[in-house]
Formats: C-alpha cells, sequence, structure tokens
C-alpha cells in the first residue's frame, strides 16, 4: 500500500482566512480542491508540504450563473461531472462539456474541479513514477536536477501539458477571477501559461483561482473538443485539439484553435485562424487547417505513443474538431 506522507490538514471556513492561510505559510502549503491529481501525486512523493489547505468548506466557489444575454459564471470547485451534465453548457459551449465529460471515469469526475483541472501540474514518464523507480535515476530538471531525460540537450523541462479543459476555455475566450490578500485580478487564460513543464503556469502561491468567466456566444458560432487517449473510461489525453468558429454566412468570420498534450503547454494554432478568417468553407482548407495544426504541435517522446504519431493525430483532431464546430454554427443560429 503506498501511504501519504504527514501533513496537517487545513480546512478554513471562508476564503479571506484561506488567503492569510496561504499567505503566512509563504509557499510550504498545497491547495486541495478535488484531489484527483494532488493525493496520487503526494503519495508518490513527487513533491511534499507540510501543510493541506483543502478548499471545500468555503462558499461560494462552486456552481454555474448563466445570465441570459450576458457572461457565463462558473465556480473554480465547480465538478468536472457538473459541467458535462449542464444544460446550459452544452447548449452555449459544447467543446468545454466534451472537455469536463472526456477527463476521466465519472468517480474522477465527480470530485475533480474545473479549477483543479486549470492548475493541473504536468506529466512525464520520467517523473510520475512511483519514489523507488525514481531513484534508480539521475534527478531530472523537473525536481532541481540538472538533466532532462526526454530532450538530452534541453535546457527546459519537456514534461507534457494534459489539462482537457483549458484548450476549450482558451477556444472560448474564457477569463480568470483571481483573489489574493491584496483584492482581486482578471485575466486571460493565455497569460498564466509558461510552455515550460517544470512550473506550467505564473499562479502565485498566495492566489486562488474564484471564478472561470465565459463571454456570451455569439449567434452562428460553434465549438468542438476531440482528444487521443489509450483508454475510453479514463486516460490522460496524448493529443486533444479544441476548436469555437464564429460564421457569416457561408464564411469564417473568427476562429480559434487550441492544441492540447502536444507540448508543455496549451498551443494556439495561429496559423490556422489566419488561414481560415474571412474564407469559404471548404474541405481543402479544412485539410490545410489541419496541415497547420499539425505542424504546430512539438510532442515528445515522454509518454505513450510516438511523437510523430501523437502530432500526426493532433491535426486529425483539430479537423474533426473543426469540421463539428462549424457544423454547430450552421446550426446554431436559434441557440442564444
Amino acid at each position: 500500500m503506498v501511504r501519504l506522507p504527514r501533513f496537517k490538514y487545513l480546512g478554513p471556513g471562508s476564503l479571506d482566512e484561506a488567503l492569510s492561510l496561504l499567505k503566512a505559510e509563504n509557499g510550504n502549503i498545497k491547495i486541495l480542491a478535488g484531489g484527483t491529481d494532488l493525493l496520487p501525486s503526494m503519495k508518490h512523493k513527487l513533491f511534499q508540504f507540510p501543510y493541506v489547505l483543502d478548499l471545500k468548506r468555503i462558499g461560494g466557489l462552486r456552481g454555474i450563473n448563466n445570465r441570459p444575454n450576458k457572461e457565463t459564471i462558473i465556480g473554480s470547485l465547480t465538478t468536472l461531472a457538473e459541467i458535462e451534465a449542464s444544460s446550459d453548457i452544452k447548449k452555449q459551449f459544447p467543446a468545454l462539456a466534451e472537455a469536463a465529460g472526456s477527463v476521466a471515469a465519472s468517480q474522477i469526475k465527480h470530485m475533480g474541479t474545473i479549477g483543479g483541472n486549470i492548475a493541473l501540474d504536468t506529466r512525464c514518464w520520467y517523473f510520475n513514477q512511483s519514489h523507488f523507480w525514481r531513484k534508480s535515476i539521475e534527478t531530472c530538471l523537473k525536481r532541481e536536477g540538472e538533466v532532462c531525460h526526454v530532450v538530452k540537450s534541453g535546457k527546459r523541462c519537456h514534461a507534457t501539458f494534459v489539462a482537457d479543459t483549458v484548450p476549450a476555455l482558451l477556444a472560448l475566450d474564457a477569463r480568470l477571477r483571481i483573489r489574493d490578500l491584496e483584492g482581486e485580478r482578471q485575466c486571460t487564460l493565455a497569460e498564466i501559461y509558461t510552455r515550460d513543464g517544470k512550473v506550467p503556469h505564473t499562479l502565485d502561491a498566495g492566489e486562488v483561482i474564484t471564478e472561470i468567466i465565459l463571454p456570451q456566444p455569439e449567434i452562428q458560432s460553434g465549438s468542438s473538443y476531440k482528444k487521443l487517449r489509450l483508454r475510453e473510461a479514463i486516460g490522460f489525453p496524448l493529443a486533444g485539439a479544441a476548436v469555437h468558429v464564429v460564421l457569416e454566412g457561408d464564411k469564417v468570420r473568427g476562429v480559434k484553435m487550441v492544441l492540447g498534450a502536444v507540448g508543455s503547454g496549451p498551443i494556439e494554432v495561429t496559423e490556422a485562424a489566419d488561414l481560415l478568417k474571412g474564407a469559404l468553407i471548404t474541405e481543402d482548407l479544412i485539410e490545410e487547417a489541419g496541415r497547420k495544426a499539425q505542424q504546430a504541435a512539438q510532442p515528445v517522446q515522454n509518454t505513450k505513443l510516438t511523437p510523430g504519431y501523437r502530432r500526426k493525430m493532433a491535426g486529425i483532431l483539430a479537423k474533426r474538431a473543426l469540421r463539428e464546430a462549424i457544423w454547430r454554427a450552421k446550426n446554431n443560429s436559434d441557440a442564444v
């Protein structure tokens, strides 16, 4: 049996109390939302902290507030299962519902939260192993070592970004509301990701994501998320693609395509957006957009399946998501 290391459990009853504890412990504390990734990582001694702060008792951080003709607000402790099941999310932001629903088995989705998925750590098969296994190799860059076992001459960590919901949220132009003791700020998701596997995001140790803000979708818009994994019921993505499209007649007025699990951070395929914007939709154009996505993918050999296969699949998934997003946009004139 793999046991949790000793730590002191903190269960604040308010956000202000939680923020005070985070500041007082100054980085010696780990936030627990759903715990589906944190607790297994602690068992394998990927990191050890003297304190774990549980957010579950804090009111106001859970729920979906869909305001007609305005923004949709999702509390950071809203579970992935709640997002998947929400009729409003399915109707207006299908890519997010699909991404949340693809994360894992039902038990995990009922525990895992949207905020936890946004802050999910990167993964690498040289890092996400047992403590006993890791002792047999040289310490890597992700654990304060000096070598990347995947890219031998690499100067940064190449661990893979595996959060399913993030490509969908980026494609949908979501923003975050973040609190610390000094106050509140808003930012886009793109602003917090570093594309460095060692420290995948810039969230400060004293900050808590409180809300995800989704802008009202436009008429004749559609979105989709597609994922490659080895097991249908559970499994981190080996490649993923999210697309959001806004049409004007038969032409593309706006599009955003984002890849996941083929780099150390989410990858926005701006070349595909430039190609499609203002263009008349054709199958040849969709094929070319898929090639742009394949070229943008940057997988390395740090997970199952070869980098070449994952890169090819990134392009295929992008085409599938684009086709479905276009179909939804054409049929969504009365959806909002």
